[in-house]
């Protein structure tokens, strides 16, 4: 199941090149190009952050964690034109995967289509690792997010 909530001010994504840029605190952008080279940068990207953050996860869980990434940035591509961009954010216990796009439309948990590759489990597949999944609805797009609890 899906929440809205009002948002906080956040930068939608933009057209300029791709580049991984570290932010303070145990955060990182990564803008993300339209089209399938999206997901793998964005696993890459995620499996550096979550290195260079030290992050505690178990490695089954930094697998779960790809996943996510990589479903979510998959519904961007696929649903919304334009350029995404995908920020990791991890606290103590918390990590959040963050997927901005340029399409107002909130997502919808849908049954999944098993016959002809349609998709539909995206949102189900988070759900089912333990992610809190919300949309933030912004000016320009939404900001999707995947929240994970993680070991302090």
């Amino acid at each position: 199941m899906t929440t809205t909530i009002t948002p906080p001010a956040v930068t939608p994504p933009t057209a300029s090149p791709p580049t991984v840029t570290p932010g303070p605190s145990g955060t990182r952008t990564v803008p993300l190009p339209a089209g399938p080279e999206a997901a793998p940068r964005a696993r890459r990207a995620t499996a550096a952050f979550l290195h260079r953050t030290g992050s505690a996860l178990a490695p089954d869980r930094r697998a779960d964690v790809l996943l996510i990434v990589s479903e979510l940035v998959t519904n961007a591509v696929r649903h919304a034109p334009g350029p995404s961009a995908l920020t990791l954010t991890i606290t103590a216990g918390a990590l959040d995967i963050a997927v901005t796009d340029c399409s107002c439309v909130a997502p919808a948990a849908r049954t999944p289509d098993l016959t002809d590759g349609t998709g539909g489990m995206g949102l189900h597949i988070a759900e089912d690792l333990g992610a809190r999944v919300f949309t933030e609805p912004l000016p320009d797009g939404k900001c999707v997010h995947a929240a994970l609890t993680t070991p302090t």
